[in-house]
Order: C-alpha cells, then structure tokens, then sequence
C-alpha cells in the first residue's frame, strides 16, 4: 500500500563541493561557502578568496577610502556602517550589501548542504502534520441509519509513526485518516458509492 501522505520526492541536490564537478548553474548555488575555519569564502572557476579579502580588494580599488582595519569584526562593523549610512547608493554602500550577501548566501548554502546530507544518509524525515494542523477521519454510523462523515479533530502530537488527536494515537496509514480536507471529501464520495449511498 502507497502511504497516502508521502508525496514528497528526493530533491535534486544543490550544493557541491568540488569545482571540477561544477558547471554555471552549480557554480551559482556554490560560490560562496564557509571553510573549515568557519570563514565565508567567494569562488568562481578562477579564484577562490575569503569573502573579507574580496570586499577590502574592491574597496581598495573601487573607492577613494583610504580604511584600514584593525580586526575582522572592525571590518564587519565598518561594513553595517556602509549599509546604514549609504545603502545602495554609493560605490562603498554598494561593496558592503555585496559583502553582506556573501556571507548570508554563505550560511543559506551550508544550512541548505546540512539537510541535503541527511536526505542522501537516509536520515531526513518529513511528518505528514504537525501539532495544531487539523486532521480528518471518515466515521461511520449504524444508528439510528448507516451513513459515513467527516470528522475534524485538532493534532496534539506527533512522532514518528503516529499521530495524536481526540486523545487516541493512531498510525499515519490508518486507512479512516486524511491530512486535506479534499483528500477526505474524495475518499467520502469513493465510500459512499461503494456502499450504495
């Protein structure tokens, strides 16, 4: 039996490690990454340089500003400075939102690798609810006359196997439970019509 509440296929992978492997479009979702030192780090297929360097080398040649820095968090804060006072609007503003976007795509890259590795490891599990989502279950009545309805239960919890609502644990393939409301309605129908209703 399919699970009904799996839909979610493996995605295609991202992120990459090795250059050699990488055309255009990987080297898009790869140039910036953070190094074992935990340095954010800009690449192409020409150079590879921590993202700080590159920011300090544009400024030097883009800009009149004669700056030097005592420190990579004075670096940083000179950056923030630039965005504040310039925004977009001047050569060092610019080099700064250019310096920020490296390093925040950076950590979306290796945030977005981390959950790539589980997947591939076989470890990354996605849950069909999550507590407060609203279930459904078909019931069905005898008394006083025999008809099959929708009821709609709050999730209390959830694990791995199982979901908890209307303080009952039942397992996610119960064949009476559905996590849209369309997919209830449509298995309503389909019993309905198998029962003659």
């Amino acid at each position: 039996m399919k699970e009904k509440w799996i839909e979610a296929e493996q995605m295609k992978r991202l992120t990459m490690d090795n250059l050699e492997e990488m055309g255009m479009f990987s080297l898009a979702h790869n140039c910036c990454y953070i190094d074992e030192n935990g340095n954010t780090r800009y690449r192409d297929f020409e150079i590879d340089i921590d993202a700080r360097e590159l920011a300090k080398g544009m400024l030097k040649e883009m800009t009149e500003d004669a700056v030097s820095f005592e420190s990579d968090e004075d670096f940083d804060d000179w950056m923030g400075c630039y965005i504040g006072e310039d925004g977009i609007c001047t050569q060092r503003g610019l080099i700064a939102t250019f310096y920020q976007n490296l390093w925040a795509m950076a950590e979306l890259r290796e945030k977005l690798k981390y959950y790539e590795d589980l997947e591939e490891q076989g470890r990354l599990l996605v849950l069909p609810c999550k507590v407060g989502d609203t279930v459904y279950e078909i019931l069905e009545e005898t008394v006083p006359n025999h008809y099959f309805y929708i009821s709609e239960h709050k999730v209390q919890d959830v694990s791995v196997k199982a979901v908890k609502y209307a303080d009952e644990w039942e397992q996610y393939d119960y064949e009476n439970l559905y996590f849209t409301r369309e997919g209830a309605e449509a298995a309503l129908e389909k019993r309905r019509k198998d029962n003659g209703f």
